[in-house]
């Protein structure tokens, strides 16, 4: 008779959610590179939701904002922010010009501070880009008209985030590659989706039916000027669910939630925590198993 699975992981992920207002039709006016007003407006909103979270103690374990959020100038102070508050951060970048003249690339910056939670994790600060494999169409044809192309980058993501598990990024269109979603499946207990999008509604369809299939916790970080920004996990009970939503278009928040993770860990492995008399989680879909061979610290794959 096998022993039951336990848990190495904590109970709980502390995860910061900024959804900043930026308005996308006045950042970009005349091409890839955000105006000065909206720059200002986006540093300002960043700033600000940074100093509300380092009143947190401890401080989130992981702060993520929508996709072309940060300015490209705005990087380096993003770096030391994540630095002095010891939290991962997980960006959507302004377009970054590429190797090829009109080139751009749409980046995720992981942002691993030189400490975190309460450990050193190296000599300094550490930064990836997690780049984006596909265009949204509108987002295609807004670059061709201004004489930019949009360079993919083919890869996909699997980050072993030691106690709070693993976890994916993904920004915005590439949540519908199904391909992308099925490499997912069995490997993370979270997924990250960085998202400028403005059908909220049908990116909350995809992500509770993913939170089903792949079996773990779906957040998606939306510009507040579409709103929609949301977390579910698979949870029985369907008011559990739904562990946050934020609805209504132009608006600027900045809020702070926790993920199941030692639960969601002990259920992937068929272990069934109970709450309340009853299994926590839904059950799991079929033909779900967990990957024979752990991965590596930050494990890529190129498509």
């Amino acid at each position: 008779m096998s022993e039951p699975h336990s848990s190495h992981l904590t109970e709980t992920l502390k995860l910061g959610i900024i959804q900043t207002s930026l308005d996308p039709i006045a950042a970009w006016v005349n091409g890839p590179k955000m105006s000065p007003c909206e720059e200002e407006r986006a540093i300002t909103e960043i700033r600000g939701y940074f100093a509300a979270f380092h009143q947190e103690s401890p401080p989130p374990d992981i702060i993520v904002l929508p996709e072309l959020a940060v300015p490209t100038g705005f990087e380096g102070k993003l770096r030391a922010m994540a630095t002095k508050m010891q939290s991962v951060v997980i960006a959507g970048l302004d377009y970054r010009a590429g190797d090829a003249p009109g080139e751009v690339h749409n980046d995720a910056l992981l942002i691993v501070p030189q400490r975190w939670r309460g450990k050193a994790m190296g000599s300094k600060t550490m930064t990836r880009r997690i780049g984006k494999t596909y265009a949204a169409p509108d987002e295609d044809k807004k670059l061709i008209a201004a004489a930019y192309t949009f360079k993919r980058d083919p890869s996909v993501w699997l980050l072993d985030g030691g106690a709070i598990g693993t976890f994916g990024v993904m920004v915005c269109y590439d949540f519908l590659d199904l391909e992308r979603i099925a490499m997912y499946r069995g490997r993370v207990q979270h997924l990250f989706i960085l998202a400028l999008n403005k059908d909220a509604t049908s990116f909350r369809h995809v992500a509770e039916a993913v939170a089903r299939m792949v079996f773990c916790n779906v957040v998606i970080c939306n510009c507040g000027h579409f709103g929609g920004s949301l977390a579910v996990s698979p949870y029985r009970q369907p008011e559990r669910r739904t562990i946050y939503q934020h609805a209504g278009a132009g608006l600027a928040t900045g809020q702070i939630i926790e993920l199941p993770v030692a639960p969601l860990d002990l259920h992937q492995s068929h272990s069934d925590p109970m709450s309340d008399g009853e299994k926590a989680f839904k059950s799991l879909p079929p033909g779900y198993r967990l990957p024979v061979v752990p991965i590596s610290k930050a494990e890529k794959s190129d498509g």
